[in-house]
């Protein structure tokens, strides 16, 4: 039956329509013509719209998701006290907003290999692109900036992304786990690069400045000074 919703912009009815056969067939059996015929256009329209076919569909789509999905986040992380918090609410509330998506579900479900085969062809980086624009306004205000705000929401995604393919570890939807996890694994590398920098000496392996990851050379009593 042809997606019927004149509202919407073609390539809206197109995702519309690409959601519907998802969970109608799954997502690894739709093809472009079951979602051109869905959605009331013809398949050179549909090519024209996503010139990548189905992979660009699924990304356009997973783009759209993650706007929406930043939209529902925003209201929980506005009550924030700090960043901890903050982001702490956004991947319970993106967690939330996920687990009710009918269509992800099904696909992670009964074809999880679909998912991680989009998110191998550049789907990934789509996601924590898309996040990184619609998620990162929203944590800004607590990270100290825009751009600090992006990559703690770029982080945020790829927790929540590896719990979707993954969904073994820890439990995205309590808070008290997320918490846990913001605090001993985020925080201390986000505060450590918000610091002042010290002095360069010049020296790669010395120097924080110059090489962030190495600790400054410690000399104990007895060994020969410079």
């Amino acid at each position: 039956m042809p997606h019927d919703d004149s509202s919407g912009s073609p390539e809206d009815r197109a995702l519309d329509a690409l959601e519907e056969c998802v969970l109608r067939w799954g997502l690894a059996k739709t093809t472009v013509d079951d979602v051109a015929r869905a959605a009331g256009i013809s398949r050179a329209t549909l090519y024209r719209l996503f010139p990548g076919g189905k992979a660009a569909m699924f990304q356009a789509g997973t783009r759209r998701m993650v706007t929406q999905l930043a939209g529902s986040v925003a209201a929980d992380v506005a009550e924030s006290t700090d960043l901890g918090d903050a982001l702490t609410r956004a991947i319970v509330s993106a967690h939330r907003f996920l687990s009710g998506d009918e269509a992800l579900q099904l696909v992670l479900e009964h074809d999880p290999a679909s998912i991680k085969a989009q998110l191998a062809l550049g789907g990934f980086d789509q996601v924590l692109d898309a996040a990184a624009g619609a998620m990162g306004p929203a944590l800004a205000p607590f990270a100290g900036s825009d751009e600090r705000g992006a990559a703690a929401s770029v982080w945020a995604a790829r927790q929540i992304v590896s719990h979707l393919v993954d969904p073994s570890g820890d439990d995205l939807g309590d808070p008290v786990v997320v918490g846990a996890l913001v605090h001993e694994f985020f925080l201390p590398g986000f505060d450590r690069e918000r610091a002042p920098a010290r002095r360069s000496t010049n020296d790669p392996n010395t120097d924080p400045t110059t090489n962030p990851t190495t600790s400054p050379a410690v000399t104990t009593p007895g060994e020969d000074q410079p």
